[in-house]
């Protein structure tokens, strides 16, 4: 195997792929990159079982290859090496059994390669079953879902984002049990029925390739995988097993009550609010509403307590009403709205409430309330 290769080019799609790398592998060979050199262009592929991403380089432009060839590379280091290097372009070159020397400019690094031969098989398979949606309403799908999923793995289908199809609607909802995020859109095509649950670790590594554009995301179902094309990117993802619990009932349609805010004022007030919170004491928030005037109130009794006074834009009818939360449920929910307004609808003291934003189509959050303090 020997190519040149343009330095940002290679980089940029390393640090893409260096994402389907394991952490803490129960094999060494998930630490490595795959190099794959063919005639007219060159694979880069690495696995974690849990998602496997592969890019193709195939702008002759950018490189130039000699002898063809496959290497797994320690991933770590070869990123390493690219990163701190500043020539425009670097040459790899096997030489003897099982070493790679990577020159650029003047500097000269040997690498160690990994045995091959045990490098998984992936499948980067398509289906018939797929739906077309731009990288921007991917990304917002992630962004408004994904944090409300459960850390616990105790109950392992709340891990995961639940992604449903009906006709031109596509929706995703994401619950830990104590709140609910849930947005779906509008193709302009009908659409396979689809009804998969993706885990939410995955979707953030995949969130962080994606840019913000309206360039086509291919996504493609499979029995146990989902893979996401995106240009020159393949993104494999396992599926969580199971059925994912139906929320629909969950979400209020009548309110007692609907108070609109500037969203940044009311982030801010939140945040003064949960200012004594602590790992070992989470803030919990108490929004007393009396008739116009709407007070938060927050006690740590090991360290003192906050009262701030709140100015909404709106308040849909005057009562007496008070609901205590947690500020961070809040502050999660109400970050997730690309809206400079948002509205609090409350159904009762004890009931879930619901937050839309003014200009957030198809997007609400939903939080149970906790006990009053």
């Amino acid at each position: 195997m020997k190519f040149k290769i343009n330095r940002s080019v290679l980089l940029q799609n390393l640090n893409n792929v260096s994402k389907g790398l394991s952490n803490k592998p129960q094999m060494p060979i998930l630490t490595g990159i795959k190099i794959d050199v063919k005639e007219r262009y060159i694979l880069l592929t690495a696995s974690n079982f849990d998602i496997s991403i592969q890019a193709k380089i195939s702008d002759v432009e950018n490189f130039d290859i000699e002898e063809t060839g496959t290497v797994v590379l320690p991933g770590k280091y070869l990123l390493e090496i690219l990163r701190k290097t500043v020539a425009s372009e670097v040459m790899f070159a096997s030489f003897e059994e099982n070493t790679v020397k990577i020159i650029a400019d003047k500097s000269n690094f040997t690498l160690n390669t990994m045995d091959k031969e045990v490098f998984p098989y992936i499948s980067f398979e398509e289906s018939v079953n797929f739906i077309n949606l731009d990288a921007i309403n991917v990304k917002q799908i992630i962004k408004k879902t994904s944090f409300a999923t459960s850390a616990s793995e105790s109950k392992m289908i709340l891990t995961g984002v639940s992604l449903s199809t009906h006709g031109p609607k596509i929706e995703a909802i994401a619950t830990d049990s104590f709140r609910l995020a849930k947005k779906y859109l509008i193709s302009d095509q009908e659409n396979p029925s689809i009804n998969v649950i993706i885990p939410s670790k995955n979707l953030e590594e995949l969130n962080k390739i994606l840019e913000e554009s309206e360039e086509n995301v291919q996504i493609h179902f499979l029995k146990t995988k989902v893979l996401f094309k995106y240009k020159n990117l393949l993104f494999l993802s396992r599926l969580i097993e199971g059925s994912f619990p139906n929320t629909n009932s969950l979400i209020p349609t009548e309110y007692a009550l609907s108070v609109k805010f500037n969203k940044n004022e009311i982030i801010s007030a939140i945040d003064r609010a949960s200012l004594f919170n602590t790992t070992e004491s989470p803030s919990t928030i108490k929004m007393i509403i009396d008739e116009d005037r709407i007070e938060l109130k927050s006690i740590n009794n090991e360290i003192g307590g906050t009262t701030e006074e709140l100015s909404p834009i709106n308040i849909s009818n005057k009562c007496h009403l008070q609901i205590a939360f947690s500020s961070k449920y809040f502050l999660d929910a109400v970050k997730s709205f690309d809206s400079s307004e948002i509205t609090i609808h409350i159904t009762g003291e004890i009931k879930p409430f619901i937050i839309t934003g003014e200009y957030d189509v198809n997007h609400i959050q939903l939080i149970l309330p906790t006990r009053s303090i």
